[in-house]
């Protein structure tokens, strides 16, 4: 029996067709894996927000809403040298203009200011410069001012190392 050349294309067609065919459901068949993202830290949103890479050397915290909103900051400190710094970012809601933030250190039920903080981009900002060591001052809080006394008022954020 002699089979025609149009017989062996047609079977090549369905042979293709039946192998496509099971590539085809094994795909189906065969999960997705989507990529997911990394999720952010709060450093990283805050470093982002301010263009500002906090230093892996800094010991750092985050500062958290006690008012139940979403604001957020870091703060990072380092006693090198006989030289003790503090730097706080945070990413907080601009005031009226009688009001400010300001930034403090706590250790039990001492406390001292470390300044009033600055509009920086993308937030607020405080860099803090002492000879004096306060690095058990443990606690750091940003509290809403009205009255320039040296008296936190309303607190906003807060972190301890």
């Amino acid at each position: 029996m002699k089979s025609s050349r149009k017989d062996i294309v047609i079977g090549f067609i369905l042979i293709i067709a039946l192998v496509g065919g099971i590539f085809f459901y094994k795909n189906l068949k065969t999960p997705k894996v989507l990529p997911t993202s990394t999720p952010l830290t709060i450093k990283s949103k805050i470093e982002g927000l301010f263009n500002y890479v906090i230093p892996d050397d800094l010991d750092s915290i985050e500062l958290k809403d006690v008012t139940g909103g979403i604001y957020r900051g870091i703060a990072a400190r380092k006693f090198e040298k006989r030289i003790f710094t503090i730097t706080v970012l945070a990413d907080l809601p601009d005031l009226s203009s009688n009001e400010f933030y300001e930034g403090w250190v706590f250790s039990g039920d001492k406390f001292i200011s470390i300044g009033k903080l600055r509009i920086a981009k993308g937030g607020f900002l405080v860099d803090f410069t002492s000879n004096t060591d306060y690095s058990s001052y443990n606690k750091v809080t940003v509290t809403k001012e009205k009255v320039n006394d040296n008296k936190p008022e309303s607190l906003i954020l807060e972190g301890s190392f």
